[in-house]
């Protein structure tokens, strides 16, 4: 199809920082738990943080969604609020203004979530076992996101580099190239939300 074409042509010309972004996320989120593992007070930090954002509310809109018994509504209000908020909301739309801040959003979310994952008896172990290939492909959206901030000011600042006649055409090619990235984003969230949705109708 044509829109993985797009994606696919994009990180094939961003290979190196698409490799990089990984490694920077990934590696906060797990130095994120270790951390919280070692250090006191760190953890319960990273609680209290999770438990005043799903009290907020938009948060506990989609948390009562959860107890309906139902997949359709949770699902729907996971993918908009990780899409909505998270991706766009407070990595791709501030980057348009903001130089590479996409970059700095996404290692804080990293930073918030890894803290109050961080395992500190076997239970929570296993749990965070357990739910590993879900934080993993729902980072991996973030990782696109973070990625979509790198190009764009790379493509400003570099423009030369993309025989483009100025910086507004750099940023322009972009935002173009940011828009290429977000069918993928949208696939991987959607794909998290249902995974959510189902198991917590499972164990409900």
């Amino acid at each position: 199809m044509r829109i993985f074409d797009s994606f696919r042509t994009v990180l094939r010309a961003n290979w190196y920082p698409y490799l990089v972004s990984n490694l920077v996320v990934y590696g906060t989120l797990l130095m994120a738990m270790i951390a919280s593992v070692y250090i006191p007070g760190l953890h319960e930090i990273g609680h209290r943080n999770t438990e005043a954002f799903l009290s907020s509310p938009g948060s506990s809109l989609v948390v009562d969604a959860y107890s309906s018994g139902s997949i359709v509504g949770p699902a729907l209000l996971t993918l908009l609020s990780n899409l909505l908020f998270a991706a766009l909301g407070t990595t791709t739309l501030p980057t348009l203004i903001v130089p590479f801040f996409g970059v700095v959003a996404t290692i804080a979310r990293a930073i918030f979530i890894g803290m109050p994952y961080a395992p500190t008896t076997l239970e929570e172990l296993i749990t965070v076992i357990t739910v590993s290939p879900v934080l993993l492909i729902e980072f991996q959206a973030y990782v696109l996101a973070m990625l979509g901030s790198i190009i764009l000011w790379r493509s400003t600042f570099g423009y030369r580099r993309r025989n483009l006649s100025s910086a507004w055409e750099g940023y322009l090619a972009g935002v173009k190239d940011n828009l290429r990235l977000y069918p993928m984003i949208i696939i991987l969230l959607l794909v998290i939300a249902l995974v959510e949705a189902v198991t917590a109708l499972f164990l409900h």
